[in-house]
């Protein structure tokens, strides 16, 4: 499979910042957060951006970090849950790039966001109204179309990251893999509303 970037797209919780950077290292890569950029950028978090600045400013602060990730050295691209929903945001991901949805079980993806924002490690702004529970199946609702027009798909659910990275590269570069891998690649665009429980990847902050 050629090219240039590999993108990470999925909810928040699905373990984009936990796995990109052990993806990055196993390709030889650079590895590219484009909400830290966002955050270095405009000088505070983001949930902050969305309360002095709107979503609006922030989208237009992602736009920016998506165009400078994509126009810099081929690197791992972990991007907002949301960034790809933009148009020109999905042109430049996709366009000459493979693109990974990373994927758990909503339940999984509610609990991991749960306890991120008890023990005050995340705030995400679009979770606040409602809280995760209710948040994330509206959201995946909404973006699974554009998700599911990833390259390829992997759930994260109930491996270690190790095996989720050595999974991803086998789909992309078959010969690079060097682990045997369990992990359940591409799945109905509409099953992580109906999956149960299941382990965690990481403590994930996307």
């Amino acid at each position: 499979m050629n090219f240039h970037h590999v993108v990470l797209v999925g909810l928040s919780g699905s373990g984009k910042s936990t796995i990109g950077p052990r993806l990055a290292r196993r390709l030889d890569l650079l590895f590219i957060d484009t909400d830290k950029t966002v955050v270095a950028r405009a000088g505070c978090p983001i949930d902050e951006i969305f309360a002095t600045r709107g979503e609006t400013t922030f989208r237009a602060f992602e736009r920016e970090a998506v165009r400078e990730a994509i126009a810099g050295p081929r690197s791992v691209i972990a991007t907002g849950g949301g960034a790809p929903v933009d148009p020109e945001n999905f042109r430049q991901l996709w366009e000459g790039n493979v693109v990974i949805w990373l994927d758990a079980p909503m339940e999984v993806l509610i609990s991991r966001m749960e306890g991120s924002q008890r023990a005050g490690r995340e705030k995400r702004p679009l979770l606040a109204h409602g809280g995760a529970r209710l948040r994330l199946p509206a959201l995946l609702e909404a973006r699974a179309p554009i998700y599911s027009q990833a390259h390829v798909r992997v759930e994260t659910g109930v491996v270690r990251p190790e095996v989720v990275v050595t999974e991803i590269i086998r789909q992309v570069r078959p010969g690079q893999a060097r682990t045997r891998s369990a992990a359940r690649v591409i799945a109905s665009p509409s099953a992580s509303a109906r999956r149960g429980k299941g382990g965690q990847v990481g403590r994930a902050r996307d």
